[in-house]
């Protein structure tokens, strides 16, 4: 099939050995699994559509463009088990991961964007077409999550497209990292699937969503049999519940997320505590009844 590509796509390439990057960047590459020979096409030769067929078809090489050294040492550091990037082995730093959901964008505008807001000392990478990482030299401990969601929502507004990020936690560079990185690259793929609705994630976020979707089956059966299903008939207490947990017990804030009155948010609380005996101003049992909302929701 790599033959009739290669003559489908004028200019393309057809090698027996895997390419080199540094005189192939502008080609996007594919292996045959049954063969050692690789095809390489434009990157103006092909369209988003036939790119995403063929990459269903073949082994795909994502070439990352990036003529910076520093760049390129993290690239192979966390993608190709690569050596530390030598210039950076006394700082602290955060992993950001991204996805990004659309149909077409360039990814230098993205990269652009991005860039304006972080520090100049951060460092964009792709991973593919779609996902990458921003790496945050010696940044604070505390999480700028609404920077995040700004930054997802001019994406959003300005390329149509829909941005997830993971902010990882602050670590020292050791040989461990690529490791860590990998770990969180999975919650994050994890998270987008339990919580589609969101657009920045945590590991404190994420976690009593994975703990619900990993509970054992006959936990899950008792949770549905002795929580939800009492509540079946009405699910806007379970919804009310849950906002109410998420913000901390707060009614106010609850009340007003929910639009509707405060009396009525705590009648719906109360009428919650009456059919289930559970006091939602108890530690375990509002951990045990948000993990069955969420269970809920799954």
């Amino acid at each position: 099939m790599l033959d009739k590509l290669h003559s489908y796509y004028k200019n393309s390439l057809l090698l027996s050995e895997k390419p080199n990057s540094s005189f192939y960047s502008n080609h996007h590459w594919f292996k045959d699994e049954n063969s050692s020979r690789w095809l390489g096409i434009p990157l103006e030769s092909i369209h988003n559509q036939e790119l995403a067929l063929l990459k269903t078809l073949f082994h795909y090489e994502f070439n990352t463009k990036s003529t910076n050294t520093l760049e390129k040492k993290w690239h192979d550091f966390l993608f190709s088990n690569g050596m530390i990037p030598e210039a950076d082995q006394e700082s602290y730093y955060r992993f950001i991961q991204f996805h990004l959901y659309g149909s077409e964008w360039e990814q230098h505008d993205i990269e652009e964007a991005m860039y304006g807001f972080f520090q100049d000392n951060s460092i964009v990478l792709w991973k593919d077409q779609a996902s990458g990482v921003i790496i945050e030299r010696n940044p604070d401990q505390s999480i700028n999550v609404e920077l995040l969601r700004s930054l997802s929502q001019t994406l959003e507004s300005d390329f149509f497209l829909k941005a997830f990020f993971y902010c990882g936690k602050v670590q020292a560079l050791s040989i461990k990292s690529p490791i860590l990185f990998t770990e969180e690259q999975h919650f994050f793929e994890e998270a987008i699937q339990l919580m589609p609705s969101d657009r920045v994630y945590t590991f404190e976020k994420c976690f009593p969503y994975l703990l619900s979707a990993q509970l054992p089956k006959h936990m899950q059966e008792w949770m549905s049999s002795q929580l939800l299903q009492i509540m079946a008939d009405e699910p806007e207490l379970l919804t009310a519940v849950k906002r109410f947990l998420e913000n901390n017990s707060n009614a106010t804030l609850t009340a007003k997320q929910l639009y509707v009155h405060r009396n009525t948010l705590q009648y719906r609380l109360d009428k919650f505590m009456q059919k289930t005996g559970i006091n939602l101003k108890d530690f375990n049992s509002s951990i045990t009844v948000y993990l069955a909302c969420l269970l809920h929701n799954q």
